[in-house]
């Protein structure tokens, strides 16, 4: 097979930029809602960032799992196996469904889990209250997910930009009128954050419906076929169950983190780290958005039987994540002040958050590491060790060390925890670059995975 006309960096960014909107749009859609909350004090964007990450941890599992359609999409599309395209795009959908109901009955624990971490209690009230509204549209964000996974797939990106861009705007604009009561609406507070987002994830998924979904995209890659299909629900569920479970125990792992080890510093400390988080999500998301190019690329190459294209990708796109990186946590470390003062006057939560966008611009360009290699071995199908790998680190360095030296090592101060954090990313991220330059996913043939290749049905046009 010929190595494609465009350039490997026009390649890679062709794919990034539009992905990289997609995956931040979520977490702008948070920045923007903190912002907005900040103007009414500095309780309501801590709830909301506590309560929004807590959310994204369930809702990451089915995430983590649907990415999968990328992978089997991109695999499908590199073999011209365009009828799988589409079969494969519709499980992710079915998948998408079901699991967003099954979240539904999480609403009823919020008061419970809420008032499990010993936060004041109008905190606490107002952290409930938020993530019993956002679960709502848990099943409309996953189904997003799929569709903008199988765009990415067939290479037609720029949906998830449009995309993207509409959701963003909107959530903006509809939390500064529900939020603080403008332009004649009623002054929800942190609920009207809720469902702010809410409404912009919606408006999200109907553009991608209506961008993904035209003709000649029906047509060509089977876009129509949602019939349940059990073989291809099955591989999507093996290879999509174990990178679910990475990203759901990874962002769990982080909600303890910010809502209980951090919760020990006080909560001064949970504000500062709710407002520098802000700043780290939105910076890490186009990290995020360049793995998952790379997790496409390395399946497309996978695909078309060129695994030295490949990792040549996967390499390109750590390169270009480590500049991105290296260029936000110097902007962290020499604005430190004034980017928390953008969310709060109060001078000792200034103080504390500017303690802590070091720290981020420390473990930042571990977690590069970590982010691209492990979307390169999700585009080869290896999912389940770094899986394993991953959740092990996670839960005992990071989470159960940042507990430690927050409860038992008082001296360390309001940087122990984050200290801690830092060693769990940068020996997480060197492990993921020595599994791939390993290269056990050489080995990996999911086409064999007990699916017989798809035959077109002979009225099918191109």
């Amino acid at each position: 097979m010929p190595d494609p006309p465009r350039r490997p960096i026009l390649e890679l960014l062709g794919l990034a930029l539009p992905t990289v909107t997609q995956m931040a749009s979520y977490t702008a859609m948070q920045f923007v809602d903190t912002w907005i909350l900040s103007r009414l004090g500095n309780t309501p964007p801590t709830a909301a960032s506590n309560s929004g990450i807590l959310a994204f941890a369930p809702l990451a599992f089915g995430m983590g799992t649907l990415v999968i359609v990328n992978t089997l999409v991109s695999q499908s599309f590199g073999r011209k196996d365009f009828v799988r395209c589409g079969q494969f795009l519709w499980q992710g959908i079915w998948l998408a469904l079901f699991f967003g109901l099954a979240l539904l009955p999480l609403r009823m624990l919020a008061g419970d889990i809420f008032a499990h971490f010993h936060h004041p209690p109008a905190q606490a009230a107002m952290e409930a209250t938020y993530f019993r509204i956002v679960l709502l549209a848990a099943g409309v964000k996953l189904a997003a997910t799929a569709v903008g996974q199988y765009s990415l797939g067939i290479d037609r990106p720029n949906a998830l930009l449009i995309a993207s861009v509409i959701g963003v705007s909107i959530n903006a604009l509809a939390a500064w009128c529900i939020v603080l009561g403008h332009w004649g609406f009623a002054a929800w507070g942190i609920a009207g954050a809720a469902w702010a987002q809410n409404v912009g994830v919606s408006c999200e998924l109907a553009v991608l419906i209506f961008l993904t979904l035209g003709k000649n995209v029906r047509r060509t890659y089977n876009a129509l076929d949602f019939r349940l299909r059990f073989d291809e629900m099955r591989t999507l569920i093996r290879v999509g169950v174990p990178s679910g479970l990475q990203w759901f125990s990874d962002v769990l792992a982080w909600s303890i983190f910010c809502n209980i080890v951090i919760g020990l510093l006080g909560a001064d400390a949970m504000a500062a780290n709710a407002f520098m988080f802000r700043y780290m999500v939105v910076s890490f998301m186009p990290a995020v958005g360049i793995s998952t190019a790379a997790t496409a690329l390395v399946g497309r190459y996978i695909g078309r039987q060129r695994p030295d294209l490949a990792a040549r990708r996967a390499h390109l796109a750590f390169a270009v994540t480590g500049v991105y990186i290296l260029i936000c946590g110097i902007v962290f470390v020499v604005w430190r002040v004034p980017l928390i003062r953008l969310f709060t006057a109060d001078a000792h939560v200034v103080h504390i958050g500017a303690i802590y966008l070091v720290f981020a611009a420390i473990y930042e360009i571990s977690d590069a590491l970590y982010i691209v290699y492990s979307g390169a071995l999700r585009g080869a199908g290896d999912t389940f060790v770094p899986a394993v790998v991953m959740a092990s680190l996670c839960w005992s360095v990071m989470v159960a060390g940042g507990y430690g030296v927050a409860r038992f090592v008082p001296q360390a101060g309001f940087g122990g925890p984050w200290a801690v954090a830092c060693v769990y990313g940068w020996i997480l991220g060197v492990y993921m670059l020595r599994r791939f330059t390993g290269g056990k996913w050489r080995g990996i043939h999911l086409e064999n995975d007990g699916i017989r290749r798809a035959t077109p049905p002979a009225t099918r046009g191109n």
